[in-house]
């Protein structure tokens, strides 16, 4: 499977901070849970945070994603590749 995103940002203005990959989501849950209590314990809770871990999906993708929604044969044509 593809690789795995966290983000951080300023909590006030949702302002990207920093953005990290990783190749699974177990991998980046880890991390994400480590950077919160991190951030808990110098005390940076309150002005940073961490975005669940998504998956990094590329803008080709997404428009792909958005063209078989969109087209009711190719998306009859998908769905009845996974049913069957």
């Amino acid at each position: 499977m593809g690789e795995w995103t966290v983000l951080e940002y300023e909590r006030s203005s949702h302002r990207e901070i920093r953005l990290w990959s990783f190749q699974s989501f177990r991998e980046a849950e880890e991390f994400r849970f480590k950077r919160k209590e991190f951030y808990r314990i110098i005390g940076l809770e309150k002005k940073r945070v961490l975005a669940p871990a998504l998956p990094d999906i590329s803008e080709t993708e997404m428009e792909l994603f958005e063209r078989i929604l969109e087209d009711p044969e190719w998306l009859s044509q998908i769905m009845h590749q996974f049913v069957s």
